[in-house]
């Protein structure tokens, strides 16, 4: 079995720094697990379509993201809480539906007040879903999400940090 990570952004701009990010971030998780990366899903091309049950592209998106075993789940922090398009997307999911994956919450804002979001309001949602976080959350600035090099430097620590719970993964990737 090959071990897939992918992510999804729930930042309502095309092409953002949560975007950019994200991106990053899972290509260093793929790095750090010599596993294969799925890509990641920007929610900011569907916009409203994520709130139509009934929308085949969206639905496929879920279907595809629930089969990986782990997914980096990235968000704006706006008003101290996760987006309202990220929160639309995961609604899609029925309860358990994450249960064989494992997740990374990763927040970004612009005041250090927000760090806490994702722990605080994300990773709850991720629970109910059966998602499964042994390796924390990441908070990054939004100076250095802004800044590929410290935005690089940063997960690259991020990912040091957690290098023996990302042993035991590799050997779940193996």
């Amino acid at each position: 079995m090959t071990f897939l990570i992918s992510g999804v952004v729930g930042n309502p701009r095309a092409d953002s720094k949560t975007l950019a990010a994200t991106r990053s971030l899972v290509a260093s998780l793929t790095d750090a697990l010599g596993a294969s990366d799925a890509g990641v899903v920007d929610l900011a091309e569907f916009g409203g379509r994520v709130l139509d049950s009934s929308d085949a592209g969206v639905a496929g998106e879920r279907a595809r993201l629930a089969a990986v075993q782990l997914l980096v789940v990235a968000t704006p922090v706006y008003k101290g809480s996760y987006t309202g398009l990220l929160k639309a997307f995961l609604d899609g999911y029925g309860p358990g539906a994450l249960s064989s994956t494992f997740a990374v919450p990763l927040t970004i804002a612009a005041s250090p007040q927000h760090s806490l979001a994702g722990g605080t309001h994300l990773q709850p949602v991720l629970d109910e879903l059966g998602a499964l976080s042994p390796l924390g959350g990441l908070f990054l600035p939004d100076a250095v999400a802004a800044d590929g090099a410290q935005r690089d430097t940063a997960i690259a620590e991020w990912i040091e940090r957690r290098s023996v719970v990302l042993g035991s993964l590799a050997g779940v990737a193996a």
